[in-house]
């Protein structure tokens, strides 16, 4: 035992003091981007500055949730990268630029991710079922339904599902790109709908 303890300590010994030094790594990390300010100017909504607004939870499909790009080759088949990953939770990255980008196109820093602080409520909460997020080499899909619900008693006053695509560029980060292109789609069609719903609070408004 005491002998195959010491070849093994030997050989990392020996990897570490390689001249060579120790074996590159060629994973490439890859993340969502928001919304730039420049982007938005002269187009977003304030919205009123008391309103708080609760995003989650969200829901993701398990078969993204993982490290690796996944991409989609055909309509029942994905291929995970071995080289290609996330650099975080691509859930959480999702939740974090949606939120980023709620901030930026509705001019408001009350934009609390779930779960929130039950001492500060929300008065709507954004939740979203996230169905497909991915891409193949031409354009990367989002499928969403997602639904806005009275931050107090939990009243769903709009649901609804967005669809939609984006062109895959050129380069490695063309698909993050895209991917991000999406949910920038996505927020945009919820910022506005919050800013109908704060400025006609009273009558519920549900499309199917």
């Amino acid at each position: 035992m005491i002998l195959k303890v010491t070849i093994v300590a030997f050989a990392m010994l020996a990897v570490s003091c390689s001249p060579l030094g120790p074996l590159p790594n060629h994973n490439k990390f890859f993340i969502l981007s928001p919304i730039s300010q420049e982007g938005v100017s002269g187009t977003s909504a304030s919205l009123d500055q008391q309103i708080a607004i609760g995003v989650g939870p969200i829901d993701f499909p398990e078969y993204i949730k993982r490290p690796e790009v996944v991409t989609r080759t055909t309509a029942n088949r994905i291929d995970v990268s071995e080289r290609n990953r996330w650099a975080g939770p691509l859930d959480k990255n999702f939740t974090r630029i949606l939120s980023q980008n709620l901030a930026t196109l509705l001019n408001s820093q009350r934009i609390q991710n779930y779960p929130w602080d039950r001492v500060s409520p929300v008065d709507y909460k954004v939740v979203v079922n996230v169905e497909q997020f991915d891409n193949n080499d031409k354009q990367a899909t989002l499928i969403a339904r997602w639904s806005i619900r009275d931050g107090h008693d939990g009243k769903e006053l709009y649901a609804t599902e967005t669809t939609s695509s984006a062109p895959v560029g050129a380069g490695e980060e063309g698909a993050s790109a895209a991917l991000s292109s999406n949910v920038a789609a996505l927020s945009r069609e919820i910022a506005s709908r919050l800013t109908l719903l704060s400025q006609h609070p009273h009558p519920t408004v549900s499309q199917r």
